[in-house]
């Protein structure tokens, strides 16, 4: 088993391209307005109309944007981003410079939810090194880890 994408609905497809493929770096792999019976059984909506982006990193996992035309998205709560609130609380990114895309982001206007901390020193999973990790919203309200695993030595 693989994971193939994880999906998420967006206000402002625009905005949403302006974070993860001209901020992040998230390539461009399709982009096509979907709807139709088959999309409506898939989707549990009537007469849904949907704008599908699919960006991939560079090992083909993918983020899909879904920029609802018809019905119209629901705006979630701000309580649901906290760490306890039930689902998806997060997704995480492995980037290679934390300082870049920090750079990047406030200069396109994103803030930052915490400081920089540093996590898993010691911890197998870090290959012995350790997490640079920040937390972003993208546009939507989707909390976002940006994490930059550092080597000693490397």
């Amino acid at each position: 088993m693989r994971l193939h994408h994880v999906a998420i609905s967006v206000k402002d497809m625009e905005a949403s391209l302006a974070f993860y493929r001209d901020t992040l770096g998230l390539a461009l792999f399709q982009d096509e307005v979907i709807s139709g019976p088959d999309v409506d059984r898939g989707l549990m909506e009537t007469d849904a109309r949907v704008r599908m982006v699919l960006l991939a990193d560079e090992a083909g996992n993918m983020i899909e944007l879904l920029e609802w035309q018809n019905p119209p998205v629901i705006q979630r709560p701000p309580e649901h981003l906290g760490f306890r609130s039930a689902g998806l609380v997060e997704v995480c990114l492995v980037i290679s410079d934390l300082d870049e895309v920090e750079k990047k982001l406030e200069a396109g206007g994103f803030r930052f939810r915490t400081p920089v901390w540093r996590f898993g020193s010691g911890l197998e999973s870090y290959g012995g090194g350790e997490a640079r990790i920040r937390y972003v919203v993208d546009p939507n309200g989707v909390q976002v880890e940006l994490m930059q695993i550092v080597i000693p030595g490397q």
